[in-house]
């Protein structure tokens, strides 16, 4: 009787042990999902294999994300977070680990080759923030807990007859650090860094508003708390940036889009995301 008795426990043991195994590697690589695309993006994995990216599609750490002017995508990361890619831009998902709770493992790397970005940090960002930063030709961007957008101007690029070439980086809450091989600047809510080489100093610059747009509420940070996960989930910031497609000499245009965010406080109106 106790030798069947400990079959069954091992058996269910053994079973448990599988089944956690098949679930961590269904995830294994998986850096987020598209939650909202629009126009045309591709996707590009390490192999160099290149698809349309539609809404739910899983997006893995080593895949190129490329969006044509006037497209743009929502990915929810898997810890929580939300990345929106700008129109006209190219940003990678260079690695993600996340087992789902905090192991020390944790780690969320991009690199922003071109074009913009909008990264509201999820757990990983919060529990360890060296575990996260954005790399750019020009700079890298570390975080300590943040709502904030990056952008990299490439020369030759159209903007780049408007604006000088390099990566800007505007906070809406928390804090980052630029760090240059000359050094590293903090930047702290509605101010922007900039920095034009490795081989530069970054500094602090007025918001240029060729390239961003001044929030004045910005989005809820990633926490991990149940309900504030809960009101991260409801924020739309897809719809805050259609049609936003900078042009020189232009400053961004103003959203007219009101799609209401639905959480505790009633309806509102979405914040802007660039």
């Amino acid at each position: 009787m106790n030798t069947e008795k400990n079959v069954i426990t091992f058996l269910g043991v053994f079973l448990a042990a599988c089944l956690m195994l098949v679930s961590q590697a269904a995830f294994a690589g998986i850096a987020g999902h598209a939650q909202f695309v629009n126009g045309n993006v591709q996707a590009t994995n390490a192999e160099g294999q290149t698809h349309a990216l539609q809404k739910g599609d899983a997006v893995h750490e080593s895949d190129t994300l490329t969006t044509s002017k006037g497209a743009t995508a929502q990915i929810k990361m898997r810890d929580g977070g939300f990345v929106v890619i700008r129109p006209d831009s190219q940003l990678k998902f260079d690695s993600f680990i996340f087992s789902g709770e905090e192991d020390g493992t944790e780690q969320s790397f991009f690199s922003l080759i071109r074009g913009g970005v909008r990264a509201v940090t999820g757990l990983i960002g919060h529990l360890h923030k060296t575990s996260y930063h954005i790399t750019t030709t020009s700079s890298t961007i570390g975080i300590r807990g943040t709502d904030h957008e990056t952008f990299v101007v490439v020369p030759g690029s159209e903007l780049a007859a408007t604006v000088p070439a390099g990566t800007y980086n505007k906070v809406n809450i928390g804090e980052t650090t630029m760090t240059t091989d000359k050094g590293v600047i903090n930047v702290l809510p509605n101010q922007m860094g900039f920095s034009g080489g490795l081989d530069q100093m970054p500094k602090l610059q007025p918001i240029n508003l060729n390239i961003f747009t001044v929030i004045p509420a910005p989005l809820p940070q990633a926490k991990s708390d149940k309900k504030e996960r809960a009101v991260r989930d409801s924020v739309v910031m897809d719809s805050a940036i259609q049609g936003q497609d900078a042009a020189p000499g232009n400053t961004a245009p103003i959203n007219q889009i009101h799609t209401p965010i639905k959480g505790n406080a009633g309806p509102t109106l979405p914040a802007r995301v660039f």
